[in-house]
């Protein structure tokens, strides 16, 4: 070997150690970089074949690129339990307002009001003439009837705001696929150029906005060769491939309402759709989820308690006939204390004929809301009349509806038919809490273990892929020792150089 070619190899040895601390001082650098992907220096030794005499020295080393150090089937994981974590968040939200709407668990809820509507009556029963009792009853009724409407209404609003974030997750899902193409874009130019070097940032990047995408919506995701990957999201429909994205947009109509919103793929101006019923988790799936299922549920446990309640009440609170058979003090005609907000005003009050919706539609009859006297309490003569003012029978009768366990009526059912199973009105309301406390309870468990997967996950990722100053610095000190020697060999060939010339 010639001292020209050693003192190659030495400069050689000089720029892959470079190199190589570079690599090393990157990586220590960006230590608390979140995502951020450790790289290691690659060495590759030259050759310059077999000398005649059977002697080979070789030509040195170069570092001709840093490896990334990452397991793809790992990041294919983190990404997928990041999806159903997003989709767990979401639900546990929704169910967590949803308690908080219903208020049953904390003892001021409906059922609450109920027993006192209840215990209003029984006092009335035993003192069937006073004023000050009816008007108590009266407001009770008001109450209810407006605690239950209260309700239906931010039970609707839950499900306004759900649909108000699916708009705003689908305007994030548009962004993201448009920043993972033109990263995609980034990425080939640089590692098919001319010195096809490995674009480790921007695959950090794309990586992390792939976890952002999670969050919001259900995909899969490949890389081709080229360097670029396909996201396909809700089952198929494309969202990037290559350079070029979809985006994802809005129309109202979802669900047989107005102003819900179905989801659409918008692919270079052709609009496909509607995919809603295909996404099935991320933020997008809990709210899809909350509010065309949970939330709508719970509204119509809702309506049934409400139709329910005003048919087991009327029942017993309007008897038409001649004599008329349930009558207030100091009154001759018969009424429905409950009547239906939706349906043509009438004498006796409109009874309630459809169960959906009726939660927002029930009102106490507007006579009984200008005079309690009106609230029935006796049956009245067989002679007809007013009913007397210490006849108590109906009232008592509409006492023991609260113990009355009969078939519930559904969403669906015609007035007469209930198709429910039998139950008090206040079992029915602590099943439906005991449902939601349940249900509650299911989904903060499914959070918490969605978590610990994703933090497993992470933590996988954080040993393969994350930065240990430990070996980092030991690296800083192997190839500070090589430099330093490679820079010795260099001046050793120097010394020997000199010397020759010297002769």
């Amino acid at each position: 070997m010639s001292i020209f070619a050693a003192l190659s190899i030495g400069r050689l040895g000089l720029t892959a150690q470079s190199r190589a601390l570079q690599v090393t001082a990157n990586n220590i650098s960006n230590v608390n970089t979140p995502g951020f992907t450790r790289q290691r220096a690659v060495f590759e030794p030259i050759s310059n074949g077999v000398l005649s005499s059977g002697f080979s020295p070789g030509s040195g080393v170069i570092v001709p690129t840093a490896e990334r150090i990452s397991d793809a089937t790992l990041e294919a994981q983190r990404q997928f339990e990041r999806q159903q974590l997003g989709m767990d968040e979401g639900m546990e939200r929704g169910l967590s307002r949803i308690e908080g709407i219903f208020e049953e668990l904390g003892g001021e809820g409906i059922n609450t009001t109920l027993s006192r509507f209840f215990a209003g009556l029984n006092d009335l029963a035993n003192d069937p003439g006073n004023t000050a009792v009816r008007d108590t009853v009266a407001r009770a009724a008001e109450t209810l009837i407006s605690q239950i409407s209260d309700t239906d209404q931010r039970l609707n609003q839950l499900q306004l705001d759900e649909n108000t974030k699916i708009r705003q997750s689908v305007i994030e899902v548009s962004d993201i696929s448009r920043d993972i193409a033109s990263l995609n874009r980034q990425i080939f130019l640089k590692e098919t150029g001319d010195g096809q070097a490995t674009a480790s940032g921007l695959r950090d990047r794309r990586n992390e906005l792939l976890n952002q995408l999670a969050e919001e919506i259900d995909y899969t995701s490949f890389e081709r060769d080229d360097g670029s990957i396909a996201v396909f999201a809700a089952g198929g429909f494309l969202l990037v491939d290559g350079d070029e994205s979809a985006s994802l947009e809005v129309q109202t109509g979802g669900f047989g309402n107005p102003l819900f919103f179905d989801v659409f793929q918008n692919l270079g101006g052709s609009v496909n759709g509607p995919i809603t019923s295909r996404i099935s988790s991320g933020q997008i799936g809990a709210s899809l989820a909350l509010r065309d299922d949970r939330v709508q549920a719970y509204r119509n446990s809702l309506d049934e308690f409400a139709f329910s309640l005003a048919d087991r009440i009327n029942s017993v609170h309007y008897q038409p006939g001649t004599p008329p058979g349930a009558l207030g003090m100091g009154d001759a005609t018969s009424r429905r204390m409950f009547i239906d907000a939706r349906q043509p005003v009438v004498a006796e009050g409109a009874a309630p004929v459809q169960v959906a919706g009726l939660a927002g539609a029930l009102r106490l009859h507007p006579d009984i809301v200008a005079n309690s006297r009106h609230i029935a309490t006796g049956a009245g003569p067989s002679g007809g009349g007013p009913a007397l003012k210490d006849d108590n029978r109906i009232v008592l009768a509409l006492a023991n509806v609260e113990t009355l366990d009969t078939a519930f009526y559904a969403v669906g059912d015609t007035a007469g038919s209930p198709t429910g199973s039998p139950a008090t009105l206040g079992a029915f309301m602590d099943s439906l809490s005991g449902s939601l406390g349940s249900e509650l309870q299911s989904a903060r468990r499914s959070v918490s273990q969605s978590e610990l997967i994703v933090a497993e996950l992470d933590d996988r990722r954080g040993a393969l892929s994350g930065v240990s100053l430990d070996e980092e610095v030991a690296n800083l000190v192997r190839y500070e020792r090589a430099y330093q020697a490679s820079a010795r060999t260099i001046s050793t060939m120097d010394e020997l150089l000199q010397d020759l010339l010297a002769l």
